[in-house]
């Protein structure tokens, strides 16, 4: 209101309406009496398409790839190429020189998981564990899980398939390779690391790891990278798998 004032409008009122007037006597503002208010009437926006362009010169691709929410790089090219946007005149190369930080980081969805821990010195030291599954089609013995153990120092993997990860099952699994590899190696395990699920922070397996004197280390919630070790065992083991189903030809089931 101290606006209209200092221009000298005019505010007048007539029936349920009222006009704010410029001094000229154009309205700038009207409203209708609702309820004991004036509901100030507002014109209902009318949609507009808006262009980017360079109407004076040529702009260099980094700018435009800022003006242009950080697109990609290669999705900037196809505008040029094909000639999808208007005034899109690029000057120098067509190409970005270094790294933006900002577009980096706008772009991740979560922050990086650096692995700052030191590696095991020793075999049996500490094996990571992790489950995959369910699998879609039920295999031929009927399983629809796999679980992984990794050595950390040596990095040689067990795997076991799984009709379902219940606390016991998994438990049996993991006693049948803990006794067989004890033996083998004469190494005692001290730890073992894997993720906060049911399947293994339960009662079940709290009473295995008193008795045998195992320390457990789990990961935070939902922070399956913190398990990146056995996590990308898996990860090879299913791109090879994939890759040699696909190319034998095979039904899923196998």
């Amino acid at each position: 209101m101290s606006k209209l004032s200092i221009k000298e409008a005019e505010a007048n009122f007539k029936g349920n309406k009222a006009f704010i007037r410029t001094q000229n006597g154009t309205d700038i503002i009207s409203a209708t009496y609702i309820s004991r208010l004036y509901v100030v009437e507002m014109d209902k926006p009318q949609p507009i398409a808006l262009t980017t362009q360079s109407k004076q010169k040529p702009t260099s691709f980094a700018i435009w790839h800022k003006c242009l929410a950080h697109a990609g790089v290669e999705i900037i090219h196809q505008m040029m190429t094909e000639n999808l946007v208007d005034g899109l005149n690029v000057c120098g190369e067509s190409s970005i020189s270094g790294l933006y930080k900002d577009c980096i980081y706008g772009k991740h969805t979560a922050h990086p998981y650096n692995d700052n821990k030191s590696r095991e010195k020793e075999i049996f030291e500490c094996v990571h564990i992790d489950i995959w599954g369910p699998c879609q089609v039920q295999s031929t013995s009927g399983a629809l899980y796999f679980i992984v153990i990794m050595n950390g120092f040596s990095l040689y993997q067990t795997v076991a398939f799984l009709k379902s990860k219940s606390a016991e099952v998994t438990l049996n699994i993991f006693k049948s390779f803990h006794t067989e590899a004890e033996h083998q190696t004469g190494k005692r395990l001290k730890r073992v690391w894997l993720d906060i699920e049911r399947e293994w922070y339960n009662s079940i397996w709290k009473h295995y790891r008193d008795e045998k004197g195992l320390h457990f280390e789990f990961t935070m919630l939902y922070t399956h990278q913190q398990n990146g070790m056995a996590e990308c065992s898996m990860r090879t083991i299913l791109n090879g798998t994939q890759t040699t189903m696909a190319e034998s030809g095979l039904s899923v089931k196998y």
